[in-house]
């Protein structure tokens, strides 16, 4: 078999990002229900499974730019969704790559402004959004749309099914130009036929989905017909109708069960239908007789936010509960000596960026040195102790503008408008179906000092213990204030 020129010092890198896959949508991390990950099940398996890992702000941008940067939201200074704004990266995992000596190649979402920026990429094939936005300012930039017009596709996606909605249903062309089927068939070409065999790569396949429009391939949309899965309701849900009229939408329910139904069949759908083309390109790119199947090779895949789907009658991201905030995040590897197993400590999309700084020889910028900050994951990778962070802090501005705070099992969290609390044993109650509280009052107030040191020099947040108030297991007004 001939031998790649690579050299053998610097691994390729080979970050997979999706987009609103929650924790437990990887059937490795939670087994015994319907949804079918076999692939990705396989690669978490004999890799470093990272089992306690969130994103510091559940919401598309702000977990971009800490994904790119490995800097903290307390540092890069975006708390929330906000679209349009210009960032010039202190840091940035591409750039530093490149001159480094590698080849970094984008494929998918990047979610930064303005679209065309480099951030450090060699080169990129954009797409922000299965909608095609060619008229408006933000999003006009769509390669993947552009491809299929080229083919005598219009409109890719023309089924009504909106990008932030419940509503649910197949997609109605052919597999083969899907949006997930078409960034990986793009993945393979970079690695197959346009990438410099003579330096190491830096590829970051991100994926869209399984974000919305819930509109997996036909094939995908029949495996979950009979699903049988439900939301998670905590005994501090409210317990109230579903109320006519609720947007498509609307973040906070209760919502109807056969739209919950729907809602749940396309989202995983979209997830095994990546399992299956994550098998396809790591046959196409490493299979029998590639020169690349020896190279040495680094795959780390996650996501930048969950997806409540249903669960307390709630839907979207940007939430502090384990279905928003809490993902997959998995390391694995070719031709390299690394142990695998499972890593129990706090880890953050911050820890992406250190992470690979590490594997390719590259300094941890001075940054770092803080504990917000990214956290290399290679002691861990090499069998050795490692130890990424104390207490991991995460908030988001939107719907229940949030701080939230884990600490051994508790996670702590403070909605801003209400000054409402609740507690969690994360550990022992993954699905946060009961609020400590009220019951264990004694625990607050470490959380509470804590949150207060964090925020001090924060001008959005007005955190004063002293107004803080216990939900004691009760629905949190900051959601349903007007119906309960």
């Amino acid at each position: 078999m001939p031998q790649s020129k690579l050299s053998k010092s610097k691994p390729n890198i080979i970050l997979v990002t999706t987009d609103q896959q929650r924790w437990d949508a990887l059937n490795y991390n939670r087994p015994g229900t319907a949804l079918r990950t076999p692939f990705l099940d396989a690669m978490a398996a004999g890799g470093l499974n990272c089992t306690r890992a969130y994103t510091t702000c559940p919401v598309c941008i702000p977990a971009r730019r800490s994904l790119l940067s490995g800097l903290h939201p307390q540092t890069h200074k975006l708390y929330g969704y906000q679209d349009g704004l210009d960032w010039e990266a202190p840091i940035s995992c591409p750039e530093t790559l490149g001159r480094n000596g590698y080849q970094t190649q984008l494929i998918g979402k990047l979610h930064l402004h303005p679209q065309r920026k480099s951030y450090g990429y060699d080169h990129q094939i954009r797409v922000e959004s299965p909608n095609d936005r060619g008229d408006t300012i933000l999003q006009n930039v769509n390669d993947w749309a552009k491809d299929l017009k080229r083919r005598g596709i219009e409109h890719p996606n023309h089924s009504g099914i909106d990008s932030n909605g419940r509503a649910a249903r197949p997609w109605d062309l052919e597999e083969q130009y899907h949006l997930t089927s078409w960034l990986t068939d793009r993945a393979v070409e970079y690695v197959t036929e346009y990438r410099d065999p003579t330096r190491p790569f830096f590829l970051h396949l991100s994926h869209w989905a399984p974000h919305p429009p819930l509109i997996p391939p036909q094939a995908y949309w029949d495996q979950y017909a009979n699903h049988g899965m439900t939301p998670a309701y905590g005994d501090w849900a409210p317990d109230l109708p579903w109320r006519p009229g609720t947007a498509d939408t609307n973040a906070i329910g209760p919502f109807r069960e056969d739209e919950i139904e729907d809602m749940i069949r396309g989202y995983y759908g979209l997830v095994t239908h990546i399992d299956h083309r994550m098998n396809h390109f790591m046959s196409r790119a490493f299979g029998y007789g590639s020169p690349r199947a020896h190279e040495p090779t680094v795959i780390i895949y996650t996501s930048d936010h969950g997806e409540m789907l249903g669960d307390h009658h709630l839907y979207r991201k940007s939430l502090p509960y384990e279905a928003s905030a809490h993902v997959p995040f998995f390391i694995c590897w070719r031709n390299m000596d690394l142990k695998p197993g499972a890593f129990d400590g706090l880890v953050s999309l911050e820890d992406v960026t250190a992470t690979i700084f590490d594997l390719c020889g590259v300094a941890q910028p001075e940054q770092y040195n803080s504990e917000l900050e990214g956290r290399s994951l290679v002691p861990a990778l090499r069998g050795e102790k490692c130890h990424t962070r104390d207490r991991l802090f995460g908030e988001c501005t939107g719907v229940g503008t949030h701080n939230y705070m884990i600490e051994g099992p508790l996670k702590y969290i403070w909605f801003e408008r209400t000054q409402e609390e609740q507690l969690f044993n994360v550990l022992d109650d993954p699905d946060e179906t009961h609020d400590l509280s009220g019951s264990h009052k004694d625990l607050l107030p470490n959380f509470r000092k804590h949150m207060a040191d964090y925020l001090k020099d924060r001008s959005d947040r007005h955190y004063d213990p002293s107004q803080c108030v216990p939900c004691n297991n009760q629905p949190p007004k900051v959601f349903w204030e007007k119906h309960l």
